[in-house]
């Protein structure tokens, strides 16, 4: 049902409810991409109720959404709603639930309405305004059917509120980008809006690592030698930018749950004396041994190293994530409470699940990582603007980089535990220790 008067929307008390945002353009990114319309459907009775906010074919317009107040909310993507400046706190995210629950990003073909008009209109990005009210109550109810899980699941309350705020904050950032630069290297991408570069994390992994491209740019691996890295640069006159990087992360965090203790050294020289049987290593041994230890990690533990005591704990961790999930039918993150399910999984093996979970766990802690930042930055021309996994790169005001380095760091970070080196320059390509 198309909403004509505003008393059509008095009916909302105390009802479930599932709510679509009609954005202007599927292509655009959520920071300027603004909300024409909504649909609302009753969870019980699937009536539906399609609200115009400036689409074409509205009669009544309206972007206020107090008559939800009452109403238990669940939103198919909580991040549109928060770039529109709508307080999302009691939603339910939807598009969350669902991946909680299977494991897996929710994702649908596009429509063949909207495909055919990207097709027509290629240079139009504001195709949804062409695409009738009603065909787009279809597409959410699509949708509604497909995705929407009742039950709250483990974890949700960290995913929706930590996570999702933690790489929400950072988007909004942006990059600051030299615009020949841009144009030589991503040419019309649409990641680009004035003289920012935006970027859009995707949490929906399957090994819980978040995946972070846009208008076909891939942040997460920048190339380091075809200049696309000098694109970007300091927003401030006389800013620079500075990446904090950990030092051996996946080593340390699995030390931290295993109680191993690398103390100052370098672990890679401190597994060297243990690979190569030294009190005093090479730097060819530990080159050396820095590839096996991956190797380890990343493809199973060999018999042949469990002599040497990291292996020997992180191999009897393995294993017991392995016999839990065979005894429970889900290991649980000690961090979030979410939960791998093993029925969600095909492939699992003793060493897949291993580093689901720690992949998992390297996400959360640097999740209440960047919670940490966000909140002594929050008044600050300081910015983060891109997170990859084991490194976080800021946009410094020059004046507040002792104040980064010498109070937002330490208090964000046990330094002690996980040491981290870090590199300064005026644009990605340059920085330097």
């Amino acid at each position: 049902m198309i909403v004509d008067y505003v008393s059509q929307l008095d009916s909302f008390q105390d009802k479930v409810v599932f709510l679509y945002p009609i954005l202007t353009d599927d292509r655009l990114h959520h920071h300027h991409n603004p909300i024409i319309g909504f649909v609302v459907i009753d969870v019980i009775t699937k009536q539906t109720f399609t609200i115009s906010n400036n689409h074409q074919e509205g009669i009544f317009h309206t972007s206020d959404l107090s008559f939800l107040k009452n109403c238990k909310v669940y939103c198919y993507d909580t991040a549109v709603l928060k770039y529109a400046g709508y307080d999302v706190s009691t939603y339910i995210d939807a598009k969350m639930q669902y991946y909680l629950y299977t494991n897996n990003g929710y994702s649908t073909d596009t429509p063949k309405i909207i495909s055919h008009y990207n097709r027509l209109y290629n240079n139009c990005y504001r195709i949804n305004e062409l695409v009738s009210l009603t065909k787009h109550e279809e597409i959410a109810m699509s949708i509604f059917e497909e995705c929407w899980v009742r039950d709250t699941q483990p974890g949700l309350s960290f995913y929706q509120n930590e996570l999702l705020s933690a790489f929400h904050n950072i988007e909004c950032n942006g990059l600051h980008i030299d615009y020949q630069l841009f144009k030589q290297s991503f040419g019309q991408s649409l990641s680009k809006h004035d003289q920012l570069c935006f970027t859009q994390y995707n949490y929906y992994t399957l090994t819980g690592r978040p995946s972070n491209r846009f208008g076909g740019i891939n942040f997460a691996a920048l190339n380091k030698e075809d200049g696309s890295r000098d694109v970007f640069t300091s927003r401030h006159a006389d800013g620079l930018l500075v990446e904090l990087d950990f030092n051996s992360y996946h080593p340390r965090l699995i030390a931290s749950l295993i109680d191993y203790d690398f103390k100052n050294e370098n672990v890679y020289e401190h597994l060297a004396t243990h690979y190569a049987n030294t009190s005093n290593p090479t730097p060819e041994q530990i080159e050396s041994a820095k590839e096996a230890t991956f190797r380890q990690l990343y493809g199973g533990i060999q018999h042949q190293y469990l002599h040497i005591p990291f292996f020997a704990k992180t191999n009897d961790f393995a294993n017991y994530l392995w016999k839990l999930m065979d005894k429970q039918e889900y290991i649980e993150s000690p961090i979030s409470g979410r939960r791998i399910y093993q029925h969600n999984h095909s492939d699992l093996s003793v060493g897949v699940l291993f580093n689901y979970f720690i992949q998992m766990y390297e996400t959360e802690s640097n999740v209440l990582i960047l919670d940490k930042i966000h909140q002594l930055l929050s008044d600050k021309k300081t910015k983060p603007v891109l997170y990859t996994y084991d490194s976080i790169l800021f946009d410094v005001e020059k004046s507040e980089l002792n104040y980064l380095l010498e109070t937002v760091i330490p208090s964000s970070i046990d330094l002690n535990k996980y040491p981290v080196k870090i590199k300064q320059g005026t644009n990605y390509k340059n920085i330097r220790v």
